[in-house]
């Protein structure tokens, strides 16, 4: 019984050194990125979507397209809870996260980036961009106020129809108000320009 138990500890003690020794094992030890994740619970495409292009990148053969290896971890969270935000954003950042992919929302939004902020750490979103230029947060969606209002200038269009999904159009109602605001100061301006001498 005693023998049995000593050749256990001594193959476990093989294996665990071939493990690291194996230059594959090596480099996956060595180059190797956590990235979190925080998902609301009801965005089920995302996650899988994320699972997905991590899976895609961890498989293509090529080392100089590939220069590290991902690994991740996902909390979902409940928006409504800033409890629940703040919990799962402390989990990430315990595990020593090299950067966060998520989603927020109206609720989530101002926890979210407060935390990036106060702890220096990257929160890669493709939500619907803040109005506000917030440090350590990477937007993948370009902001459209900018685009909207030179695409009317460019055109001196009076009218204009400006279509919106229902999460942006609940998340910043106020966008609007604002982007017609500017438009009409932009009118104006342009008018007062053509009648002054």
């Amino acid at each position: 019984m005693l023998l049995s138990t000593h050749s256990c500890h001594i193959k476990s003690a093989v294996l665990t050194h071939h493990q690291y020794t194996s230059p594959q094992n090596l480099f996956l030890k060595i180059f190797s990125l956590l990235l979190g994740g925080l998902f609301m619970r009801n965005t089920v495409q995302e996650h899988s979507a994320f699972r997905f292009a991590v899976q895609l990148y961890n498989t293509n053969q090529n080392f100089t397209e590939k220069p590290f290896h991902l690994n991740y971890h996902v909390d979902h969270l409940d928006s409504s809870n800033s409890f629940s935000v703040t919990n799962a954003f402390c989990s990430q950042f315990s595990r020593g996260v090299y950067a966060i992919f998520g989603f927020y929302d109206q609720m989530s939004m101002n926890t979210l980036t407060s935390f990036c902020g106060a702890l220096h750490t990257s929160f890669i979103t493709p939500s619907f961009p803040t109005d506000a230029d917030v440090q350590f947060v990477i937007q993948m969606r370009p902001a459209l106020k900018g685009a909207i209002l030179t695409l009317l200038t460019y055109y001196n269009w009076e009218k204009f129809v400006y279509l919106y999904d229902t999460e942006r159009g609940k998340s910043n109602p106020f966008y609007l108000f604002l982007l017609s605001c500017h438009f009409l100061l932009l009118c104006r301006v342009q008018w007062a320009h053509l009648v002054l001498p």
